[in-house]
């Protein structure tokens, strides 16, 4: 099951840019009648229930659901398997390791998708890699017994059978695909005895006690996957899900779920000594110093991230959000309107703007960006009964209030 989760180099990745992305799609999926348009989530659902019949339209899905919702790391993860399954010749040859095909330019950008997912959320539930993995096999069938082969069936029932009888490392992935948490955790932990390199394994296992809510399990697998990580040679391979910045991330978060400023502080600066244009990691230092008041170095954390990263729209969303909570007013409206300008699909920057504008009496702005953030909001989004409220205030001529 490695060859699932193979990827280019942490830094390969770093170095995508938006420009670089694969082509988008002509238009959107069509939802069912009725259906918000502005939900990413529906595009998503939709996604989900085209993955296995219909990948590339489940990818199209995705795509849009990304696009709405930039901060949507299931979407961008769940692109990459839908991508991946589009073509059922290159996962296998990208299954087997062919470095031709893992080098070219589709698959490097394709597992970029996975890299923003992660960094996103370094706890995220890989649910689709038994899409993946039932379509290796399938395809293995289908090429053993010949395209339209009514025999296909039974050998991929036989290959099932084979794949179920081997190692606990495989048994782990395939219980931890079926949602069969506690044999997943059972299996990991006897592959982990098994074997001495060790990282991988426990990285899988810390994540789902993260998802278990077993922090404490999950803070412990992950400090001791680092542990074997730092003692390997440098020039070995780094995986997108070995990264060691991204492991220090997630330590940092978990100490953040226990209140513990100084411990997170630490693992965020560990990140960075890891890798210095890790950019999740001066957005947690950001947020840390804004939770103490400590504005300077709030903004000067976001400053960093966004120049390594300033194609991110909800990168500039955030740094824009950080510097409204200053009263940098000016300088809040440059990067909300560069986050509009990357994604104009994005409604959140919007909403901020018009919220500015009504604290520097600007109500005309103010109404404007209030109707820019309605035109794409979801029917569904939490903020969208207050800026409506707004926007009727503002058009009978009531200032003050704002967004809460």
């Amino acid at each position: 099951m490695h060859r699932v989760w193979y990827v280019a180099s942490c830094c390969l990745l770093l170095a995508l840019t938006a420009s670089a992305q694969l082509k988008a799609p002509s238009k959107r999926p069509k939802l069912a009648a009725g259906a918000d348009t502005n939900d990413a989530r529906q595009y998503y659902d939709y996604g989900i229930e085209q993955l296995r019949r219909d990948p590339g339209t489940a990818a199209d899905a995705f795509y849009w659901a990304a696009r709405i919702n930039p901060g949507f790391a299931e979407a961008l993860y769940a692109r990459r398997v839908a991508l991946l399954l589009d073509q059922p010749n290159r996962l296998m040859r990208y299954w087997a390791g062919d470095q031709r095909t893992l080098q070219s330019k589709d698959i490097r950008q394709i597992d970029s998708l996975y890299f923003r997912a992660l960094v996103q959320n370094p706890f995220l539930y890989e649910r689709y890699e038994r899409a993946i993995f039932d379509a290796m096999i399938k395809k293995y069938a289908e090429d053993y017994v010949g395209p339209g082969n009514s025999g296909a069936q039974e050998v991929e029932y036989y290959i099932q059978t084979y794949v179920r009888q081997q190692g606990p490392g495989t048994m782990a992935s395939i219980a931890y695909a079926d949602g069969n948490f506690e044999e997943a955790l059972k299996y990991w932990a006897s592959a982990i005895k098994g074997t001495k390199e060790k990282a991988a394994y426990r990285i899988r296992r810390g994540k789902l006690f993260f998802q278990l809510g077993e922090v404490d399990s999950a803070y412990t697998e992950f400090s001791l996957a680092l542990e074997e990580l730092r003692k390997r040679d440098k020039k070995d391979l780094v995986y997108v899900y070995e990264s060691k910045a991204l492991l220090e991330q997630a330590l940092g978060m978990i100490a953040e779920r226990h209140d513990s400023v100084t411990a997170a502080r630490e693992a965020y600066g560990r990140a960075l000594e890891e890798d210095l244009s890790y950019y999740p990691a001066h957005v947690h230092l950001g947020f840390l110093a804004l939770t103490m008041k400590d504005t300077a170095t709030a903004l000067n954390e976001m400053d960093l991230a966004v120049q390594i990263r300033g194609d991110e729209p909800q990168l500039r969303y955030m740094y824009g959000f950080t510097l409204a909570t200053a009263h940098k007013y000016a300088e809040a409206e440059t990067q909300l309107r560069k986050a509009a300008e990357i994604e104009p699909l994005y409604a959140m920057p919007h909403a901020i703007l018009g919220q500015l504008y009504e604290e520097q009496n600007k109500p005309d702005e103010a109404l404007k960006s209030y109707k820019e953030y309605l035109v794409r909001a979801a029917l569904s989004d939490a903020r969208r009964n207050q800026v409506q409220a707004r926007l009727t205030a503002l058009s009978s001529g009531k200032a003050g209030g704002g967004l809460q």
